[in-house]
């Protein structure tokens, strides 16, 4: 047992400043095994890269880097779709979820089917038919360059910080409590990841994702069997455990979106806050389209889903056996750990230290969660600057020499991503990272989300429109977010968290050399079955506080307190909406004209309904069947040009005075402008 800060020794009031006391903890240091296992998966991942750069295929081209010559195999695409955003901080935040609220958090789960089944038939067939490189050349297509670009920015924004926030985290934990030095663990992941990914491109990073992906659920799985068999009761201790403290109360049906997790919360929530990920991020459009069929591209997202919910039905596991470990002397309370993302390092190092190579496992799977991201963002970051900038700049470059530009690039980004750790290592300080990290996913992705939505949803949504809505949407976003931070930081959020206990905590008194508890009525009740009044004294104090919505908030508190879980949908559905809204407008005042929107850029399933509700012949107005699909295959690119040429010489002439066709397979691909776009033509600049 831990000997902690006390509450109570001798009847008098103890805190850290207390003489007398010593605040003991078990030796948490690695030992050889768990170093070697640590090595093991970074030079795992490195050696993937170099074969890959060195002896596979030589990525000579910038599609060969950018897109594994879109030939990959359902295996390797599904786990990396698992663990690209599958982080270390998932593993860390998601068992603390469970110890402090419950496991209600578990039904986000059930989000995945409809995400799943969404990206199967709506979003993804677009993708994939439109073989895209950069995911944001669709808004040039669709709407005009200045969306595209706006859009890129926002990724930029969103990747460049996201990699030091996934990585800086983890490495705090274990620093503190497994004493790995947090800025060694750092430029190591960052050394390993921007090696690989710079010499084997998207093929080397689904490959290292696949390991990576294999190690963090060999880790889960190998925690929660050493882990039960170390708790008095096993199975059923934990559950009667958790049950006991109403954190088996699974059906929440509160409508508040304050509530931190409810039925709602977590599925529909959950719905919009998971899809932004998987629908709108570079890293995983690229994946979609790596594979050479759209059946193989819904065949993993298929498996994804299987592997998201194991992924989450695991850590909830873990998170309600920390409970089960810890129910009597919650180690945030009693100062063992700093903050509470190193609950599930203590609980390895203590409970399964003994274990050899478990810790070990432990932090490769965090390892390998944070290479897998770095390793996406890294490739994800190339291929939209290249693709979104590069090539608009320079077009007379070959796909030999885009190559080599492509892996300076990643070098680059890999390098300012590290310098950004000391900033982040600073912002955690202040405000902690998981609020930031809340902040960039809401306020970046959700309204990319939205504009892909309106998209491929609307056939007479415009550029206007949606460029007043994201501006509208990331100052909402903004809005909430920062306001939650600061909310955050006065101590004026909502305190749901279900009761913890520090009764049954070890302390000593120097003075006298006595061990005690800080309760000694339940000093050695550590056994469930045996002693059941510990528990009857924490239930009776573990009913869901709800004692905070009978406060005078301002109206400003309340909407900053909105559940973490929404906020990514508030950036989605505010775009979404005030898109509509700001787009008919515009319509209105066109008089109802506007430039229509080839056929390709809609989603199939829109497409039907809009027919089915006004009739071919009112959609013909919107829509142009007549011009060849949109294609970012370069082959494909060139044969669109041939056929439009055919289709229509005059507009085709048009359109050549401004860009210049090049006869190699590199031709600059037809986009389409808001200003420009007469429903037959468009071409590339």
């Amino acid at each position: 047992m831990f000997v902690v800060y006390p509450t109570t020794i001798d009847g008098n009031k103890m805190d850290s400043t207390t003489p007398g006391v010593e605040y003991l903890r078990p030796d948490l240091h690695f030992r050889w095994p768990e170093y070697i296992v640590f090595g093991l998966v970074l030079v795992a991942s490195l050696g993937i890269g170099v074969f890959y750069g060195f002896f596979g295929s030589k990525n000579k081209t910038n599609e060969e880097f950018l897109m594994a010559g879109r030939s990959m195999s359902i295996l390797p695409v599904t786990l990396s779709l698992v663990c690209s955003f599958v982080s270390a901080i998932t593993l860390l935040g998601n068992p603390v979820e469970i110890y402090f609220y419950g496991a209600q958090y578990t039904f986000i789960a059930f989000s995945f089917i409809p995400m799943t089944l969404v990206l199967m038939y709506v979003l993804v067939p677009v993708y994939f038919r439109l073989q895209l490189t950069s995911a944001y050349e669709y808004f040039e297509w669709r709407f005009s360059r200045r969306v595209r670009m706006v859009l890129s920015v926002f990724a930029i924004v969103h990747l460049v910080f996201y990699m030091p926030t996934t990585v800086y985290g983890p490495s705090l934990a274990l620093d503190q409590v497994a004493n790995i030095d947090r800025y060694f663990s750092c430029a190591a992941i960052f050394i390993v990841c921007i090696a690989y990914s710079s010499l084997g491109g998207l093929k080397a990073v689904l490959w290292t994702d696949a390991l990576q992906a294999a190690v963090m659920l060999a880790s889960l799985v190998a925690i929660i069997a050493a882990g039960v068999s170390e708790i008095d009761g096993g199975w059923s201790g934990i559950w009667e455990r958790s049950e006991a403290t109403n954190r088996t109360n699974f059906l929440v049906m509160d409508p508040d979106p304050r509530t931190r997790h409810t039925f709602w919360t977590a599925t529909v929530g959950g719905f919009f806050m998971w899809l932004p990920l998987f629908a709108s991020t570079q890293a995983q459009i690229q994946r979609y389209n790596s594979v050479p069929t759209l059946q193989k591209s819904r065949l993993t997202l298929l498996f994804n889903m299987v592997g998201l919910m194991c992924i989450i039905v695991l850590c909830s596991w873990i998170g309600m056996m920390i409970y089960a470990k810890y129910y009597d002397c919650d180690p945030v309370q009693a100062g063992i750990v700093r903050s509470p993302d190193q609950l599930l390092p203590l609980f390895v190092m203590e409970v399964l230290g003994d274990y050899p190579g478990v810790p070990g496992l432990l932090v490769a799977g965090l390892t390998c969660g944070s290479l897998s991201t770095v390793s996406s963002a890294l490739n994800s970051l190339t291929a939209i600057i290249t693709e979104d900038f590069v090539k608009h700049y320079r077009p007379e470059l070959s796909e030999e020499r885009l190559g080599w530009i492509s892996k300076m690039i990643s070098v680059g980004s890999g390098v300012i991503a590290f310098v950004l750790v000391f900033p982040i290592a600073f912002i955690n300080e202040s405000i902690q990272i998981s609020p930031f990290s809340t902040l960039l996913h809401g306020s970046l992705l959700g309204p990319i989300l939205g504009a892909f939505a309106l998209g491929m949803f609307f056939p007479w949504t415009n550029e206007l429109g949606v460029l007043l809505a994201l501006v509208c949407s990331v100052a909402i976003s903004m809005f909430i977010g920062l306001g939650n931070i600061i909310a955050g930081i006065d101590e004026k959020l909502p305190n749901q968290k279900l009761p913890l206990s520090i009764e049954g905590c070890a302390i000593v008194n120097l003075t006298t050399g006595a061990t005690t508890t800080t309760t000694t009525e339940f000093s050695n009740f550590h056994s469930l079955p045996s002693h059941p009044a510990f528990l009857d004294s924490l239930y009776s104090r573990s009913s869901i506080n709800t004692e905070w919505k009978n406060r005078d908030d301002s109206i400003a508190l309340r909407i900053w307190s909105l559940s973490y879980i929404w906020q990514p949908g508030v950036g989605v559905i505010s775009t979404f909406v005030l898109g509509l809204i700001f787009s008919g407008i515009i319509v209105i005042c066109r008089k109802g004209k506007g430039p229509k929107i080839n056929y390709s850029l809609m989603s199939e399933p829109f497409l039907k309904f809009w027919r089915m509700c006004f009739g071919q012949k009112y959609l013909n107005k919107w829509i142009d069947y007549d011009s060849p699909a949109y294609s970012g295959d370069p082959q494909a690119k060139k044969e669109r040009i041939e056929k439009l040429k055919a289709l229509n010489r005059s507009s085709i002439e048009s359109d050549e005075r401004r860009v210049s066709i090049t006869a190699d397979v590199s031709i600059k691909i037809p986009r389409i402008s808001g200003k420009t776009l007469n429903g037959t033509l468009h071409a590339d600049s």
